[in-house]
């Protein structure tokens, strides 16, 4: 448990920074005070006078890799959407504990896309598929690889577009 102390804190509803207090436990806020009450003997205080305090940014399109990661965090953003690649190599950032130095990393895998496809009819960032079944068989195959999401490209047919969208709902994934 610990206190960040007297930092200027970003408050949503008004838009305005205002002096206070967050108590923080098992990486969660438990409060936000004007002046911090509680017993300062059995926690961690870390004197943010002077800083300002705002929420995580979420990047909503990255394609993250593993030694830029700190980056983001560095920057303030605590939490990145990578919309696409290979969920396996991201493994280790998205399973890194809320405490670490990169931010959480909620990812897509391979693109699907139609022939002949943006990045051609090899590349290992994407998957053509000309039929539905090909196409419903991707999205499992993503499931079963872990992506949160999944991410089509512009020459896929609309008949197999409704197919990868049928099939990622059956899966709850966007």
């Amino acid at each position: 448990m610990y206190v960040l102390k007297h930092g200027f804190v970003l408050d949503l509803r008004s838009g305005e920074f205002e002096q206070r207090s967050i108590m923080i436990n098992e990486g969660k806020i438990v409060s936000i005070e004007d002046n911090f009450k509680g017993s300062l003997n059995s926690v961690g205080v870390i004197d943010v006078t002077g800083m300002y305090i705002i929420p995580g940014l979420i990047d909503m399109h990255v394609h993250i890799k593993h030694k830029f990661a700190p980056l983001f965090t560095a920057a303030g953003v605590t939490t990145v959407r990578n919309t696409g690649g290979n969920v396996n190599e991201l493994e280790s950032l998205r399973k890194a504990p809320n405490d670490s130095t990169t931010p959480r990393v909620i990812s897509a895998d391979r693109l699907i896309d139609g022939p002949p496809g943006l990045w051609g009819e090899t590349s290992p960032w994407n998957l053509n598929v000309s039929t539905a079944e090909e196409a419903r068989n991707e999205v499992k195959r993503q499931v079963k690889a872990g992506a949160d999401l999944i991410k089509v490209y512009g020459w896929l047919s609309e008949e197999n577009m409704k197919t990868v969208v049928e099939e990622a709902k059956k899966h709850q994934l966007d």
